[in-house]
């Protein structure tokens, strides 16, 4: 018997199930998640923000990683409040609870460009910047993009050496393959696990967590985001990579020694190409030192922004 055609008939069905099941699953508007707080219109699309703190107290903008939103920063937006800041967090387009473009729109150049305008609209000229991962790469654009602004930056393990999207993408970029990956890719069974396989450490990875991560998953249009992501340009006009040298803000890295997606030897590299730079190093800390070390990590954000100087080293 030949196995040829059953293997294509479950090929055709893996492909196609998701262009049914995505409606099924996709099934909330952004304001339906919880802990949403306020939205800001910006062109043709609406970002989700959160603003606590003192209105007069200095500005820190959190910018999440990728398949994350602002509930990943619930321990530093505690934190930096009780010092006295007031803490923004936006979440980029495609993610949390903002606006899913079907269109070629998710640069870092066109993700900060957003931010920027958004902290117009908000009234918000200058801001300390903390950006985890893929928002550490488009904490450095926005960087790149308005200097004059940024009064420093705390990179989490920040992606900054990449040139381009990952082979993946390539496929990705195909209609039906492109869909169906995201689909798979994204399912929320599998984002403990992913949780998981980016910690050293995973006593913080409760079933709240894991959910609070999972939820925007079920937001129409999360899946058809990816697969423009990947049709998108990686930066725009000013690759990060190239113009690292030209990111003058102060800059605090805090990297996990055992992070697997950004190995700690690019923070090193990054120590030593930033003009003014320094680099703190988590033992026994995976990819989310924010959520495996929140008390360290929440503690060296806010020495920095206060103005403490802290050499580098291990913790």
């Amino acid at each position: 018997m030949n196995p040829l055609p059953a293997f294509t008939a479950f090929g055709m069905a893996a492909l196609l199930a998701p262009v049914a099941l995505t409606p099924l699953r996709e099934r909330l508007a952004p304001a339906d998640l919880p802990g949403v707080q306020h939205f800001v219109r910006v062109g043709e699309y609406d970002l989700h923000y959160t603003d606590e703190g003192p209105r007069d107290a200095p500005v820190v903008l959190l910018i999440h990683g990728f398949a994350a939103w602002a509930f990943a920063w619930r321990a530093q937006r505690s934190a930096l409040i009780a010092a006295g800041r007031r803490v923004v967090t936006i979440d980029m387009i495609g993610y949390g609870a903002s606006s899913r473009p079907a269109a070629p729109v998710y640069s870092t150049h066109d993700q900060a460009l957003l931010i920027l305008q958004a902290l117009d609209i908000l009234g918000i000229t200058t801001f300390d910047v903390v950006g985890h991962s893929f928002g550490g790469r488009v904490a450095f654009q926005v960087a790149l993009l308005a200097p004059e602004r940024v009064r420093t930056i705390v990179a989490i393990c920040p992606e900054a050496f990449t040139v381009g999207r990952p082979p993946i993408a390539t496929f990705a970029q195909l209609p039906l393959i492109g869909l169906a990956l995201s689909y798979y890719i994204l399912a929320p069974s599998l984002v403990g696990v992913g949780l998981r396989s980016l910690s050293k450490r995973d006593d913080w990875l409760t079933d709240e967590v894991i959910a609070g991560y999972a939820a925007p998953l079920y937001v129409r249009g999360t899946a058809a985001a990816q697969v423009w992501q990947a049709r998108s340009p990686k930066d725009g006009s000013l690759p990060v990579p190239a113009n690292l040298s030209s990111i003058r803000p102060p800059t605090l890295l805090l990297w996990g020694d055992g992070d697997t997606v950004f190995p700690v030897d690019e923070g090193q590299r990054l120590e030593r190409i930033l003009p003014d730079a320094r680099l703190i190093v988590y033992e026994r800390t995976g990819h989310l030192p924010y959520e495996e070390r929140p008390a360290d990590v929440n503690e060296a954000i806010v020495r920095f922004l206060t103005g403490e100087n802290r050499e580098p080293g291990k913790k």
